[in-house]
């Protein structure tokens, strides 16, 4: 568990508790979670080691909470891509936000740094994302914007799946990861006109 009491606005808290958060991420990409040190993680953040302390109690609680914010960060980019828009619209705008997830991660990176953690990252990964894809499929089935024989549940895990796979395998196209995604969710290579024009409505209010 996070401790965050230090004194200050909550707001500085926040910022603080964030730099942090950004430092170790940027660190673990760099050289893994097994050469993680806190010293590291204090001079990138500009912050001292016992401020540190003052956040998180240990190495093992700041990575917990690095994978807690992560997800924190996903369901929030969900939450803004799929408002204002509906049916298929919304399905893509989903869609959209799991294969940017996928292509923001580091390319194998993490399997070879310690391939323990990025199994783990992975399996964590899997539920929150076909949990958040599986509400925007039953928003969808009732606005009647999909037409599919498959469950919202199980066609939810079958696009993180598919996303996650080319986590594990990367592929030598880039475009490849999200045109496959697209392909499971049973939407064409690019976005349709009626998410075009949804996403132009919604970008000028």
């Amino acid at each position: 568990m996070s401790i965050a009491e230090p004194r200050g606005s909550g707001s500085d808290r926040a910022d603080l508790a964030n730099r942090i958060l950004e430092a170790a991420r940027q660190l673990v990409l760099r050289t893994g979670v097994r050469k993680l040190s806190l010293s590291d993680v204090a001079t990138l953040a500009g912050v001292s080691r016992p401020t540190i302390y003052r956040y998180f109690v240990s190495k093992e609680d700041l990575i917990d909470a690095l994978g807690a914010h992560e997800r924190r960060r996903f369901d929030a980019a969900m939450e803004r891509a799929t408002s204002g828009v509906n049916g298929v619209a919304r399905l893509e705008a989903a869609v959209d936000v799991v294969a940017t997830f996928v292509e923001d991660q580091p390319p194998g990176r993490q399997l070879d740094l310690d391939p323990g953690f990025a199994q783990d990252q992975m399996a964590r990964a899997l539920p929150m994302i076909s949990g958040r894809l599986m509400v925007v499929l039953e928003q969808c089935a009732r606005e009647d914007g999909l037409d599919s024989a498959a469950s919202a549940r199980d066609l939810a895990g079958a696009i993180a799946r598919v996303g996650l796979s080319h986590y594990m395998f990367r592929d030598t196209d880039p475009a490849a990861a999200r045109r496959e995604i697209r392909a499971t969710a049973g939407l064409p290579a690019g976005p349709s006109k009626m998410s075009r024009s949804q996403s132009k409505r919604r970008r000028v209010r």
